[in-house]
């Protein structure tokens, strides 16, 4: 790495690292002591390597001569792509190139402790042989091979942990949901014709599908470190049954959040999402190196060092803030890592050798409490802002969206001079006028913060009575519509000011 893009990622490490984080504890019931276990190993893991191969690999982002965008993976969606359409391409893939053994190499090299590969997305094929369907890679391509066999192989013969993706949502299976038919008059970039969902309830009949495909791969592929569900709409009923059926096949294998209905055992960010710290709260970071995760053959690439850079950050940044980094690989067509990400991730494990204690030294910082320095008056007043303050989450895991890091804020206050302080909050409004609640231990104010013009405005709170010491103040939504939604204005300023 060049000497200047050097500096410049561990400025920007200890930019990140230095920032206020959000805390909240998690409530989970359901953890036993073989689940716990996992977890903590699992956390202590900091780093996976994602894989997203399938069908759509074999399309490289383009249908018919045009490049689609969107996702890659998500091309059958976003090109509306018949299912006799789509079958057709999956008789063609043939990924001789395929090297198991090669993918673990390159992710051990880069520092990673297990591998995540989609075992079947929103398509419905599976990279795996099942009894199910004759839906998969062994019997319904001329590649004849079980994927996710040899991939489970080698990583037994180089002790790398592996784990399985598996999409919820269905779209070639027959039981499924109806489809509507393509919209040929337009563009996917003009107007998106949902023939297809990754938000699609399952029918019953897909749900006992799933349910034998689950035991399928937690049955034949050895000891799994995780199942990693994603999208769909599902009942509380099936979230239940799809933990119980992992759980009774393999007790020690970690469900991610997006089980939904809080059956998971850790959290999932959204995609490339906002990394914020969540206390004693199990999570992972998905990543993608651009805005695909499914192999292009047009998509645009930043260049080398800066990648490595900027993927280095979000890994110091996750694990800095209690979390576990997950970042993709999609292979191309023939099943090879194309140069530019073997490089992205040779650059990541060059940088760990060189500076070996880094993630396990970033992790024990994240699980102390943070370190806050309280907030003291200058001439009898105080001024509280988000940089000084701490961002507090709001957590929920009923849904595919589980998270929102800015749900409340609070500040530490040291006073010295005992009296009545005004309070007056200097904010720029995002929504119609809104309701919150300001308190400092058993005191409270309530007030609508107007959103006259959406301009920066300044409400009086009114008067709390402050002793000399410590003291907590909160500000937060009085009654949120919702469990995730956001504080909901752009805070610039508390100000208490003695009378």
């Amino acid at each position: 790495m060049k000497k200047s893009a050097r500096i410049i990622l561990t400025l920007t490490i200890l930019l990140m690292c230095g920032c206020s984080m959000t805390r909240q504890s998690e409530k989970n019931p359901r953890r036993d002591a073989a689940t716990t276990q996992a977890l903590e190993s699992w956390r202590a893991d900091h780093f996976g390597l994602f894989v997203h191969f399938g069908v759509y690999s074999h399309l490289e982002g383009v249908w018919k001569g045009e490049r689609v965008p969107f996702y890659g993976e998500q091309i059958m969606n976003h090109a509306r792509i018949t299912i006799p359409e789509y079958e057709a391409v999956a008789r063609q893939f043939n990924p001789v190139d395929f090297n198991a053994d090669t993918i673990v190499a390159l992710a051990k090299e880069a520092g990673m402790k297990y591998i995540v590969i989609t075992t079947k997305h929103h398509d419905g094929f599976c990279l795996f042989d099942t009894k199910t369907t004759n839906y998969d890679i062994v019997d319904f391509t001329p590649y004849k091979k079980d994927v996710v066999a040899m991939l489970a192989d080698a990583c037994r013969r180089q002790g790398m942990k592996l784990g399985f993706y598996y999409s919820l949502p269905d779209w070639h299976y027959p039981l499924g949901l109806p489809r509507l038919e393509p919209d040929s008059s337009t563009k996917c970039w003009e107007h998106v014709n949902q023939v297809y969902s990754p938000l699609e309830s399952l029918t019953p009949e897909l749900e006992d599908y799933t349910i034998a495909q689950i035991t399928e791969l937690l049955t034949n592929y050895g000891e799994i470190t995780t199942m990693w569900f994603d999208m769909g709409l599902i009942s509380p009923a099936f979230s239940q049954r799809l933990r119980s059926t992992v759980k009774a096949l393999q007790p020690g294998c970690l469900i991610n959040g997006r089980i939904m209905n809080n059956m998971g055992d850790y959290m999932t960010l959204p995609d490339n999402g906002d990394v914020a710290s969540y206390g004693d709260m199990f999570w992972d970071n998905p990543a993608s190196l651009y805005g695909t995760w499914g192999y292009k053959n047009w998509i645009s690439r930043p260049p080398l060092e800066k990648q490595i850079g900027t993927q280095l950050a979000r890994l110091m940044s996750t694990v800095s803030h209690g979390g576990v980094f997950l970042l993709n690989i999609g292979p191309d067509k023939q099943g090879r890592v194309i140069d530019y990400e073997k490089d992205v991730l040779r650059g990541i494990g060059a940088f760990l050798r060189a500076n070996p204690d880094t993630l396990d030294r970033l992790a024990a910082r994240s699980a102390q409490s943070p370190e806050r320095r309280p907030i003291a008056a200058a001439k009898s007043s105080f001024s509280l802002t988000p940089a000084n303050g701490l961002w507090h989450a709001a957590l929920d895991g009923t849904g595919y969206m589980s998270v929102e890091p800015e749900s409340w804020i609070d500040w530490q206050l040291l006073c010295s001079e005992e009296g009545d302080y005004e309070v007056f909050v200097i904010y720029n409004p995002e929504h119609n006028d809104k309701h919150y609640t300001l308190s400092c231990g058993k005191q409270s104010l309530e007030q609508v913060l107007p959103g006259v013009d959406r301009m920066v405005q300044t409400t009086y709170m009114g008067t709390l009575r402050l002793t000399k010491g410590t003291h907590m103040l909160s500000l937060r939504q009085t009654q949120p519509n919702y469990i995730l939604e956001p504080l909901g204005l752009e805070l610039k300023q508390i100000i208490l000011r003695r009378k």
